[in-house]
């Protein structure tokens, strides 16, 4: 049976992401501690909030440099789910906590000004897929995914300019990033129906690096 690893810092309502992996037939655990990572198989960082208090919950738990040593120095497949895929980043405008870091770049809070989309971005929007993408396999482009943000992965970002996905709202933004064994997505895919399953199967078809 697939181990699929969910880490919680204390914020986010996992639930909803936990109920989908064990509808794949996944193995699903919660890691509330650093030490309940242990020797996870998938790791998923599902995320709604705030980044600075979200990246403060993940220090205060421990979790920082565990999934630093299981994601980058032992090719653990990681998927950011919204938040998660914005703690990736060096830096949000929405406050001064520093992020993960694994991604060059700063994360960009969506203009509201006169003659923009209402914010934060909710509900379903189309995603081009632009290339080749583990995480889009079998998922035809422009198929529908459920959102609900106010900031975003801009294209000149070191992921955006690789993203396999990008949504509009006002600009185009990177809907998901691929990088080696880091995967992440800015809508939520357990919202998101059919396409959504299929994208978190796809995950759980991806082959780890560890034993």
């Amino acid at each position: 049976m697939t181990r699929v690893t969910i880490v919680d810092y204390g914020l986010a309502n996992i639930r909803s992401v936990v109920n989908a992996f064990e509808y794949l037939g996944a193995e699903v655990t919660v890691a509330a501690e650093a030490a309940a990572l242990g020797e996870a198989e998938r790791i998923v960082l599902p995320g709604v909030g705030s980044f600075p208090a979200g990246m403060r919950g993940l220090r205060e738990r421990g979790h920082e440099e565990v999934l630093r040593q299981l994601v980058l120095g032992e090719g653990c497949p990681y998927l950011g789910i919204c938040l998660g895929m914005q703690f990736l980043f060096e830096c949000s405008e929405e406050g001064d906590e520093p992020g993960l870091g694994w991604f060059s770049g700063s994360v960009l809070r969506f203009d509201d000004g006169v003659g923009q989309p209402k914010v934060p971005h909710i509900g379903w929007n189309d995603v081009r897929v632009l290339a080749d993408s583990c995480l889009f396999a079998g998922i035809e482009s422009a198929a529908d995914f459920y959102f609900v943000h106010s900031y975003y992965v801009p294209l000149a970002s070191e992921a955006g300019r690789a993203t396999p996905g990008v949504c509009h709202y006002g600009v185009d933004f990177a809907a998901a990033c691929e990088r080696g064994n880091i995967f992440a997505c800015q809508f939520h895919p357990e919202k998101s129906q059919l396409a959504g399953m299929k994208l978190l199967q796809n995950f759980l078809a991806i082959e780890p690096e560890r034993a």
